[in-house]
């Protein structure tokens, strides 16, 4: 905005015109001076003060005749020239507080055009954010979107699955079922074959034709029993005095009684009326034949007659050695002699009471053949120097009892021996004294060893035959062994 204002001054004329509503001068009939202002703002033009000594040197050049009213007017023109003045200082002031606040406002302009810069900036950087944001919020919504078609492809697959885990449940709880179905049938299946097992291994037993001793053992079993019951009976009859006494007649008699449906009448009689006391062959013959006895029965028994089964058992073996295998026959004879022994006595027992009944059968033979001691007297005797003895015999058969009965089932073995009266027969017995051929067909007194015998059962074509083998020949005492024997009353 320009504006141009003129100050007239008339230094010619008295008066002076001031054009107050314009803020200048204009004389009207004196000189004037012009004063120009341009391109300055409204404040500086409405409120420029006079330069200082103006109104001095208007006042002097109007100081040569004034009227009153001019006075007036001048006064008046003063007044308000000093209010102008002061208007102007005013103004000034005003202008100094405005130019510091313009200052002001262009330092809060900087200010705010940093500021402004610096909002520009943020705003820029808010609106890069943004775009940033609106990019992640569309790849959000792509991912959201992709997430969403993959949840329902999922949840299609899911229900898939779950139509199919259906489907194996119902399938499993089949399998369950047929499982445990099997496993019944398993578990009747294993019951049967352990049942079927057991029943194999007792077949088995019978069936097996393994022997735990051979034949040449049992015969060297049976020649030790011989060979010992031998020397006992030599050493017992070497060991008593045979001379009768009147005061044991009675005892004699009732001894022979008692023997003689052991030892038979003839061997009894001779006990009793041969004269023992130089040579007690005799005696020792009748303590072997009994010893012999005894033993042929411990080895034989089935049972001790513990059970009082001896025969049945006997009888029902034969049947089945007749009708069934021999591996059959065989074991089922182990099986029931090693259980009725084990039932019928304790193995204590049994051995003590068989030590007992030969002693004392013995002792018996001793008193009926003319003993100088009375029969207390010579068990006393007996039982302290024989005792032992006897106890090993009754060992030795009771083993030859297990190795027979039990021990070997491919076949039969028995010991053998002789019937009292029966004729000597050479094929299948020998005589205790001599291998000679006079004994042929002679009596038979007792026997004095133990012969063992084997038999097995064969097929002859369809038939079936038992053969028979003489592994040990039982030795005999002929009647004629008395012959040279001094008798009493000769």
């Amino acid at each position: 905005m320009i504006a141009s204002y003129h100050l007239v001054a008339s230094l010619n004329k008295p008066g002076i015109a001031m054009n107050l509503s314009t803020f200048a001068f204009t004389p009207s009939k004196y000189w004037v001076f012009p004063i120009a202002f341009a391109g300055l703002p409204w404040v500086f033009w409405r409120f420029v003060p006079l330069p200082p000594g103006m109104l001095q040197r208007i006042k002097a050049l109007l100081a040569g005749g004034k009227s009153k009213e001019e006075e007036e007017r001048e006064r008046a023109r003063e007044e308000r020239a000093k209010k102008l003045e002061e208007t102007v200082k005013a103004t000034a002031e005003e202008n100094r507080k405005l130019t510091e606040e313009v200052a002001q406002l262009k330092t809060s302009h900087q200010k705010a055009l940093s500021e402004s810069s610096a909002l520009s900036q943020s705003l820029k950087r808010a609106q890069d954010d943004k775009a940033a944001t609106q990019q992640s919020l569309r790849r959000e919504e792509d991912d959201k979107g992709r997430a969403l078609s993959q949840s329902q492809r999922l949840k299609t697959e899911l229900e898939g699955v779950r139509r199919q885990l259906e489907s194996k449940d119902v399938e499993l709880k089949n399998l369950r079922n047929e499982l445990q179905h099997a496993q019944t049938k398993r578990d009747e299946l294993t019951t049967l074959l352990e049942a079927r097992t057991r029943e194999l291994k007792a077949a088995q037993v019978y069936l097996t034709k393994a022997d735990t001793l051979s034949g040449a053992e049992v015969i060297a079993l049976v020649d030790a029993v011989n060979v010992e019951i031998l020397q006992t009976a030599a050493f017992i009859s070497d060991s008593y005095d045979f001379v009768r006494q009147p005061a044991h007649v009675d005892e004699v008699k009732e001894a022979s009684t008692r023997i003689s449906e052991l030892m038979g009448p003839t061997l009894t009689h001779l006990l009793g009326s041969v004269l023992h006391s130089e040579d007690p062959l005799l005696v020792q013959i009748a303590l072997q034949g009994a010893t012999v006895e005894f033993s042929r029965w411990i080895i034989m028994t089935w049972d001790f007659d513990g059970l009082q089964a001896e025969q049945p058992l006997a009888e029902i073996y034969n049947d089945i050695r007749e009708t069934e295998p021999q591996a059959v026959g065989g074991r089922w004879r182990a099986l029931t002699r090693a259980h009725a022994q084990k039932v019928a006595l304790q193995e204590t027992d049994l051995h003590a009471t068989m030590v007992s009944h030969i002693s004392d059968t013995l002792v018996i033979i001793l008193v009926a053949s003319g003993c100088t001691k009375s029969y207390e007297e010579a068990y006393r005797m007996f039982t302290q120097k024989f005792g032992e003895r006897i106890s090993n015999i009754v060992k030795m058969a009771s083993r030859l009892n297990k190795a027979m009965g039990e021990e070997v089932t491919s076949a039969d073995l028995w010991p053998t021996n002789a019937i009292m009266g029966d004729k000597f027969d050479g094929a299948t017995m020998d005589n205790f004294e001599t291998q000679g051929e006079d004994s042929q067909g002679k009596t038979i007194l007792c026997t004095t060893a133990l012969g063992l015998q084997r038999s097995e059962k064969v097929m002859q074509g369809n038939a079936v035959e038992f053969k028979n083998t003489i592994l040990l020949k039982p030795k005999v005492a002929l009647e004629s062994v008395a012959d040279a024997l001094d008798r009493d009353g000769e």
